[in-house]
């Protein structure tokens, strides 16, 4: 299966000198999906599910949760939006050569991510209030702390066997299991405690980090399913078969959206993020292959692209080339501008986000992984002057 390996090495097109990017998040997320097809749940029995109408509803779904009043895009706001910004280089514990921030809560106070020690492997980190602080989860080969809520909760994931990763939440300096799977991966957490993840093969919900998870719904026909991130109202998008961007609403029902019209090409999606009904992804036209067999290749140009849930509305990101990263309350996003090197791409003004080196030509040196609710703070990585990746964040005015 294709990982966002695949949809990021376009951008590093014969750089000066290697690109460091942390690409490893990406490979191992593919290699999780392949390690854990097949994988059974603890608790398979209290996941019951109902064919409906050709696909799948859960049988007790979840209460229905309004969604706030979109914030939207207007010369209001693009009046507010930065102008500049200020990177600041965060610390690392035990002198690990490098490290970055792959996510941080919506107030931009507490940051999550991995260091790379000098004896091999990695180490979940969190950030608050400019100190660093390991969280231990169990296994020793590869681990990852992806998304933290305000609270200070943070879910990520571990390989505690050699092919097997482990859901974990890391909340008032204990870590534990979330229960339920023999193999998964968690990735988001909202300021409810509810956790989205998925097992390789179907998309999961943990409605609290001490519940059996929930597997969401897909039409008939589907292979394989993402859930990669959750809203504060409980929605959730992921995609189908690595081509069909999908979302998973609190009233229980569920559907593909849509994508942008390119001359009628046929295309195919993938979502990242979500933040208040604002949802960013890709898009790129149909390759050719199956999915399943892993043969599947992108066809086309990658391209930005960034869907309102409450209007149903997508449109591509011309501003920003091929990755979409962080989106925040106001639609705001962080990526790789068409000239390479980070971007925040507020309402129509485009934010160049400094380096702590020269990027040497390397388009992917510098990459901005989240962005606060207020657009004041992206965090992520950035390569120093030996070519280490290090975590760090800009902060803007």
């Amino acid at each position: 299966m294709p990982s966002d390996f695949d949809l990021l090495r376009p951008l590093d097109t014969e750089p000066r000198s290697p690109s460091t990017v942390d690409i490893a998040l990406a490979i191992s997320t593919a290699r999780r999906k392949r390690a854990v097809r097949g994988a059974g749940y603890a608790g398979a029995a209290a996941l019951t599910v109902a064919a409906v109408a050709g696909g799948m509803m859960i049988s007790s779904p979840r209460a229905t949760i309004p969604l706030p009043p979109a914030a939207s895009a207007t010369a209001a706001t693009a009046a507010n939006a930065p102008t500049s910004c200020v990177i600041e280089r965060m610390p690392v514990p035990n002198a690990a050569p490098s490290a970055l921030i792959f996510g941080s809560d919506p107030t931009g106070k507490f940051f999550v991510g991995r260091s790379s020690p000098k004896g091999g492997g990695s180490q979940a980190i969190i950030w608050h209030d400019g100190v660093a602080r390991e969280v231990a989860l169990p296994g020793d080969t590869e681990e990852q702390l992806t998304d933290v809520n305000t609270s200070g909760t943070a879910v990520g994931w571990s390989y505690v066997a050699e092919n097997t990763p482990m859901p974990f939440v890391y909340r008032n300096g204990k870590v534990d299991q979330l229960p339920g799977t023999q193999g998964a991966s968690a990735y988001a957490i909202n300021d409810k405690g509810e956790v989205a993840g998925d097992d390789g093969v179907h998309p999961l919900l943990w409605a609290t980090s001490s519940s059996y998870p929930t597997r969401l719904p897909v039409p008939e026909g589907t292979q394989s399913a993402t859930a990669v991130d959750i809203d504060e109202d409980g929605t959730v998008i992921g995609t189908l078969d690595n081509k069909v961007p999908y979302v998973w609403l609190p009233d229980g029902t569920h559907h593909a959206l849509p994508m942008p019209d390119l001359g009628g090409k046929q295309l195919e999606g993938r979502l990242f993020h979500i933040r208040q009904g604002w949802v960013n992804g890709v898009v790129n036209e149909g390759g050719a292959g199956s999915a399943a067999s892993g043969a599947k290749k992108a066809q086309g140009a990658v391209q930005a692209a960034r869907w309102n849930l409450r209007t149903g509305k997508v449109t591509l990101v011309d501003r920003i080339d091929k990755g979409a990263f962080g989106v925040n309350a106001l639609g705001w996003q962080t990526g790789i501008g068409p000239e390479g090197g980070a971007k925040l791409l507020a309402d129509d003004r485009v934010i160049s986000l400094p380096g702590l080196a020269p990027a040497r030509g390397d388009q992917l040196a510098d990459i901005a992984y989240t962005l606060s609710d207020d657009g004041r703070t992206a965090a992520g990585q950035s390569d120093d002057a030996n070519d280490e990746i290090q975590p760090v964040i800009w902060h803007c005015k």
